[in-house]
């Protein structure tokens, strides 16, 4: 791995996920690494690398292939080891090239060096997920099949607060926001920077866990990773934590940069109707607000977002299958895959709850 120094000046902009701390607490807590299926590769020429990932499972990738390695099973094919390129566990679009400014001809010469270790290795197949959009004509000039998949993202078109938003909805649509965010015996908090502190980290670990277990899903972080984030990258994070009498019962937790807001996690101990939009989403767009953030990113998945303001957004990704059979009929998928994800994008943009301007 790349020493700090070297891997925070070749980070394009000031991204908490591509952060060399980000990835120290990763690796810290074991949550990435061989015992855990995703081995790190690092290409580097010049300034510029790329790091993939040897895995040897489909978890925590959020763009799902789980169907393409049941198809490779099915037919005695090991769809296993094979390599994936992303933030592990982290839905959001990042640049795959770290490099102070991204430059095609050299991010190409990194990805050919790629492919060259690509061809030799044992890997069925090479993903890279989560593309910044100027990334994918290198993948097109490669030979990856792109595919188009869905997230919902909340942008902030010069707005002042809440109540700024709440004017540009529809009918009674503004009256269930407000009521949505009515909790007269819950006291709300939001740290940042030098008010957080490692126990945040702990309790926000707890909070996870809860989620975790409402889901049955798995806890791919753990207490060492949560407590080290809240040390060396506090001043990215956003930790908004709900109180009863006094006593912490639930939060969720966000980084942002310059221009964005991630929202990652959350939980809590005590079910309250609507609490999970206050902390997730509300309480989300006020910090958007108050710092002038361009961009809120609530995560993967879910359309109860649309209702709220947020806006369906096409994320890419880019695939390169070895086996030239599976290439093929997994490239007619993403055809038909991508044409009912235009037509569902269509219909989702008719239900967005805005008045018309």
């Amino acid at each position: 791995m790349l020493s700090r120094e070297d891997w925070n000046q070749r980070r394009p902009g000031a991204n908490p996920f591509l952060s060399y701390e980000f990835f120290e607490a990763l690796e810290a807590g074991q949550c990435i690494g061989s015992a855990a299926g995703w081995t790190p590769l690092e290409f580097s020429v010049g300034i510029v690398s790329l790091r993939t990932y040897r895995k040897t499972h489909s978890y925590g990738e959020f763009i799902f292939d789980w169907a393409w390695a049941n198809a490779y099973e099915r037919h005695n094919i090991p769809y296993y080891p094979k390599f994936t390129s992303m933030v592990p566990f982290t839905p959001v679009t990042t640049p795959h090239f770290l490099g102070q400014e991204f430059d095609p001809s050299s991010a190409g010469v990194v990805l050919d060096a790629f492919e060259t270790h690509f061809a030799a290795a044992p890997e069925s197949s090479a993903h890279f997920l989560f593309l910044a959009p100027g990334e994918r004509p290198l993948f097109e000039e490669r030979g990856y099949l792109i595919r188009e998949t869905l997230q919902y993202h909340f942008f902030n078109e010069g707005l002042r607060d809440f109540e700024d938003f709440l004017r540009t909805l529809r009918g009674k649509k503004a009256k269930q926001l407000r009521a949505e965010r009515r909790h007269p015996d819950i006291e709300i908090r939001q740290l940042t920077g030098p008010e957080l502190t490692a126990d945040h980290g702990s309790r926000m670990y707890r909070y996870y866990l809860t989620t975790i277990e409402n889901k049955n899903s798995f806890d791919y972080l753990n207490e060492t990773f949560f407590r080290k984030i809240f040390e060396t990258l506090r001043e990215q994070i956003l930790f908004v934590e709900a109180y009863r009498d006094q006593q912490p019962f639930a939060g969720a937790l966000f980084f942002f940069d310059k221009e964005k807001l991630y929202g990652r996690y959350w939980g809590t101990t005590d079910f309250v109707q609507n609490l999970h939009f206050e902390l997730c989403y509300y309480q989300g767009m006020d910090f958007a607000f108050q710092r002038g953030l361009k961009v809120f990113e609530a995560g993967a998945q879910g359309e109860h977002k649309l209702l709220r303001g947020m806006r369906p957004v096409t994320i890419l990704s880019a695939h390169k299958l070895k086996h030239p059979a599976f290439h093929s009929a997994i490239a007619d998928f993403i055809r038909r895959e991508t044409l009912e994800h235009r037509l569902l994008v269509t219909e989702l943009e008719k239900a967005l709850p805005f008045r018309e301007k």
